[in-house]
């Protein structure tokens, strides 16, 4: 494990959770555009997959226990965060339900939003296949994040099959390829579709065009992680490079939104300075802090909108800075605290039960069969 990729992504996995909270986000360029922190956790994705499997997909098998192994990874999570979010959306309107009938319905923001919220079988069985971000909806559905799970899932599947059929020059040439590809795709979407050069929020392609907004910088970490193999990185200009174009990138954006398709090219500069886990910032990312949000990243991303819900309605009886400055920090500090128990009891114990379920089946087709004469 490269510990600063790690770091990196429990930073980015915050940065997204406070962007969709919203306080205080108008005064931080970084948390006002924490959208495209989301390519980050892609192009992360696509050098530590190509890192770990890139060179063990010789055959069908290779292929079966790489789905079984990345299912394991997602799904176990991906239901318990969609149970949860159903359970708190019902339970704000349990409680607004509440203070209406105590006589304090006009303290709410929105009394009128007191139906309780039954999930449709066909988006709760898309949740389960993984296929909800997949341009199946009209809108993003149920816990509305993760539809970049169900994207990031399908772009597996393309690497692996990639990597099954093609070797050598012919599989970088692919990789660039489908990122040249969701690249195109994404800008002509973000502009065309959702007129983003009007109305800003270039890249934010989430249930329509997320697969190839993914596609476009998973394939991008996957180049990088070549990249690094085949020359000694110089760990200083490299992170230097990336942070500079981040921080002017960050400062252009709001003025200039097409500038958000350069994200992940700043982002894949940052990763190639810190792979090698040596230069400034790869030691911060090191840090204690930021290697436990790095171990919760995935608890973080997927639990952290149920309890924006929550916050939010507390958010929207505050109106001076310091109340709701302490409300942010406490949203930070159970969301690390939730992530903590949710990595123990549903990440790390399902990933193991499907790895070792990986492996027993991979055994069992290694082992030889024996035939009674």
């Amino acid at each position: 494990m490269i510990k600063s990729l790690e770091g990196g992504r429990g930073l980015a996995a915050l940065i997204v959770a406070l962007y969709h909270l919203k306080i205080g986000t108008a005064d931080w360029a970084v948390l006002r555009n924490g959208y495209l922190f989301v390519d980050l956790f892609f192009v992360l994705s696509g050098f530590v997959i190509c890192q770990a499997y890139s060179a063990r997909m010789n055959n069908v098998d290779d292929l079966r226990a790489f789905i079984i192994r990345r299912t394991g990874r997602l799904w176990p999570l991906l239901v318990f965060s969609t149970l949860v979010f159903i359970l708190v959306q019902n339970g704000i309107v349990a409680a607004k339900r509440a203070a209406v009938a105590a006589g304090h319905g006009g303290m709410l923001g929105t009394p009128g939003a007191l139906d309780f919220i039954i999930p449709d079988p066909v988006q709760l069985l898309a949740v389960a296949t993984f296929t909800h971000g997949m341009a199946l909806f009209d809108d993003l559905i149920l816990n509305t994040p993760t539809w970049s799970i169900s994207t990031e899932f399908f772009t597996y599947l393309l690497f692996a099959c990639i990597c099954l059929v093609l070797h050598g020059r012919a599989r970088l040439l692919a990789f660039g390829l489908l990122s040249a590809a969701g690249l195109a795709v994404s800008v002509w979407a973000s502009i065309n579709v959702h007129d983003c050069l009007a109305k800003g929020g270039c890249l934010s392609l989430t249930y329509d065009f997320g697969f190839p907004r993914s596609v476009f910088s998973f394939f991008m970490g996957a180049l990088c992680w070549h990249f690094s193999r085949s020359r000694k990185l110089a760990s200083t200009p490299l992170t230097l490079a990336g942070a500079v174009a981040l921080t002017v990138l960050l400062g252009l954006v709001d003025a200039r939104p097409a500038l958000a398709f350069a994200f992940p090219f700043a982002f894949a500069l940052l990763i190639l300075g810190v792979c090698g886990d040596d230069g400034w910032l790869a030691r911060l990312l090191k840090t204690r802090p930021l290697q436990i949000l790095g171990e919760r990243s995935y608890s973080i991303y997927l639990l952290h909108m149920p309890l924006v819900m929550v916050f939010e309605n507390i958010a929207r009886r505050l109106e001076s800075p310091l109340p709701r400055l302490l409300l942010l920090l406490a949203f930070v500090a159970v969301l690390v605290t939730v992530s903590k128990w949710s990595y123990r009891w549903i990440e790390q114990p399902f990933r193991d039960m499907f790895n070792r379920f990986s492996a027993r089946k991979t055994i069992a087709r290694q082992e030889p069969v024996l035939v009674k004469e």
